[in-house]
Formats: structure tokens, C-alpha cells, sequence
């Protein structure tokens, strides 16, 4: 597979990512031997990018991956292991990143993102940031950044002077992305520091290429829309794989199958006509991404979808039927198929 060196980093990332968190305990629940076997699968096939977080709660089945790896005589620089946490301040992301390490077992960790930045939040997470800079200078992480569903915290980024990557939500059809502006329901949503609506690709494109032109490294999350693009596979990997400003795009994958597809797509061997079997997949509600707006609901012709004990919405299977406008109506991307 392609490798690529992002921006002025000095890490070397494959084209394609695996994103992790499509095997743990809220889409797929593989077992952390399953789940080790399969990205060593991923790596056998030349993918050595690999991306997971401190709440995803995978730190074990990723160091039963790592001792598999090292069995099979990888080395540690074969691997790029990037991670994230939410802490806001100084010593809870200073925390996220000495738990990575020791429940990773690794003496660094590649590439430390603050998690999910929103529109406004990112000098009230200066702090974090602080501790991300030191954790860098002390040499326990490589490379420091931040992720977000957000174009104008995109854009932002491209200023931000010690910042080696983004980490952006970006796929053909603007599926959850958010920009910081007046409108939509962003005032109601718990955890939106100022009103914000919905983001469109271009704006995102934008923002993603002052981060190039800056010298960052550029990743992109959710090609495929949360599985919820699945079925024009080939159309939504054309366009994220054919950004110029973009150098690596992760994937959530749970099959050998899944990760076969893709590596056929990007040697050219997948047929033109190509079209993945998602009837096995069924829509569900990511409850970490939730925050009981309830514009899922008014989407629903079926009423399948309810408020559960949390106050966040469920969707009852039978009465789903499974025509997505949930998703597509979600302004955080709650909405998954797995």
C-alpha cells in the first residue's frame, strides 16, 4: 500500500487507516482475540495506521494486536498507533496519554488528538492542549493534533502554530458535518458551546486545504457516512481517496472480507459494478454521539425510533424500515449501520 508523509511530520502513514472502534463493545463486540486477529489481518494486507480512543475503551484488544504483530517480527516503527482523548484540562489529558501508554504497553504513542473539538471549545480546552505539547516534548507522543466533525474548528486549526494533524469528518455527502454559525438546532444540543448548524463538504474542503497549505497532516474520518454510504461504496471512496489535500483516510472495518474490499478498490481490481452485501447491517444508534436533540424522530415515517431510559434515542428494529432519513437527519452522526 501507498505510504504517505503528511504535511512537515516526520511520521509515515498508509493511505488507508483502520479505524477500531467499529470492533468494540458498541458495533461489532469482538472478543480481544477476534478483534487482534483482525487487525493483524489489516497489517498483513499493508495497513499500518491505526486509529482508536481513550473511551472507546480497546486499549487491550489493541496490545493483544501489538504482541501478535511483534510474534510475527513487525516492528514497532511498522506501526503507527494514533489515539484521542475528551479531558478539557491539563491533567486529565496528561492522564488519557500515560494511560495509552501503559495500557498499551509502548513507550510512545504516534499521534494524540484532542477528541472531538467543537465550534468555541478549543481555548477552553487549552489546557489540554498544554499537556499535549509537553507530552510531546518529553517524547511520550510523536505528534499532536485534534479531530473534529466541525469546518470552521478545521479552519481554525490551520493556525494553530505547534499543531502537527487534522483530523476531520469529511465523505461525498456531508453526512455530520457542523459549522459554528447562527441556525439549525445547535443551541438546544447539550455540549454545543455556541449555536451551530449544519456543515457542508465544501466548507470542509476549504478548511482541510488551508490546513495542507499550513503544513499539517490531513486525515479524514467517515467516508463511508457511518456505513450509512455503503451501498454507492466505490462513488464515496472515489471522491475520498481522490482529495488532493488529503494524505490518509481512516476506515471502520470488522471483516477480512471488509478489509479485502478495500484493498482490491485501491489496487484497481474491485469490478466497476461493484456493490458491498450490507443485509446483514442494520441502523443503530451510537449513544456516545447522542445528545436527544430528537431530529431523528422527525425524520422517522415509521415511529421507530423512542427516547430510551437516558433520554437519547433507540430505534425499534421492528418497526424500522430501514430507509436511513434518520441519519442524513442527525447533525452529530449518531446514526450507524453495523
Amino acid at each position: 500500500m501507498q505510504k504517505i508523509k503528511p504535511g512537515n511530520t516526520t511520521i509515515t502513514v498508509s493511505r488507508a487507516g483502520f479505524g477500531v472502534l467499529a470492533l468494540g463493545q458498541t458495533h461489532k463486540a469482538l472478543s480481544n482475540e477476534e478483534g487482534a486477529e483482525l487487525l493483524l489481518y489489516g497489517l498483513r494486507r499493508g495497513i499500518e495506521f491505526f486509529d482508536t480512543a481513550q473511551y472507546y475503551e480497546e486499549y487491550p484488544l489493541i496490545r493483544k494486536f501489538l504482541e501478535k504483530a511483534q510474534a510475527e517480527r513487525y516492528k514497532r516503527e511498522d506501526i503507527v498507533i494514533c489515539s484521542k482523548s475528551l479531558a478539557s484540562d491539563y491533567e486529565g489529558m496528561m492522564d488519557a496519554v500515560n494511560e495509552a501508554l501503559r495500557e498499551l504497553e509502548l513507550e510512545y504513542i504516534d499521534i494524540f488528538f484532542m477528541h472531538e473539538v467543537r465550534s468555541d471549545q478549543f481555548k477552553e480546552r487549552i489546557g489540554a492542549w498544554k499537556a499535549l505539547k509537553e507530552a510531546k516534548a518529553s517524547g511520550k507522543v510523536r505528534a499532536i493534533g485534534l479531530s473534529t466533525h466541525h469546518s470552521d474548528v478545521a479552519m481554525e486549526a490551520a493556525s494553530i502554530e505547534d499543531l502537527d494533524f487534522i483530523f476531520a469528518l469529511l465523505n461525498i455527502e456531508g453526512l455530520g458535518i457542523r459549522t459554528g454559525e447562527d441556525g439549525g438546532p445547535g443551541e438546544k444540543l447539550p455540549g454545543y458551546r455556541i449555536s451551530d448548524r449544519a456543515g457542508t463538504r465544501e466548507e470542509m474542503e476549504a478548511a482541510l486545504k488551508a490546513c495542507r497549505d499550513a503544513g499539517k497532516g490531513v486525515l479524514t474520518m467517515k467516508a463511508l457516512g457511518g456505513g450509512n454510504l455503503a451501498a454507492s461504496y466505490r462513488e464515496a471512496l472515489d471522491y475520498a481517496f481522490s482529495r488532493p489535500f488529503v494524505d490518509s483516510v481512516m476506515l471502520g472495518m470488522s471483516s477480512e472480507t471488509e478489509i479485502d474490499q478495500l484493498i482490491d478498490y485501491l489496487e484497481g481490481r474491485l469490478p466497476s459494478d461493484f456493490s458491498p452485501d450490507i443485509s446483514d447491517k442494520k441502523l443503530k444508534v451510537n449513544q456516545e454521539d447522542c445528545v436527544g436533540c430528537g431530529e431523528c424522530m422527525k425524520a422517522c415515517a415509521s415511529g421507530a425510533i423512542y427516547y430510551g431510559s437516558y433520554g437519547l434515542a433507540e430505534i425499534d428494529l421492528n418497526k424500522c424500515i430501514d430507509c436511513g432519513y434518520c441519519a442524513y437527519a442527525c447533525p452529530t452522526r449518531a446514526i450507524i449501520r453495523v
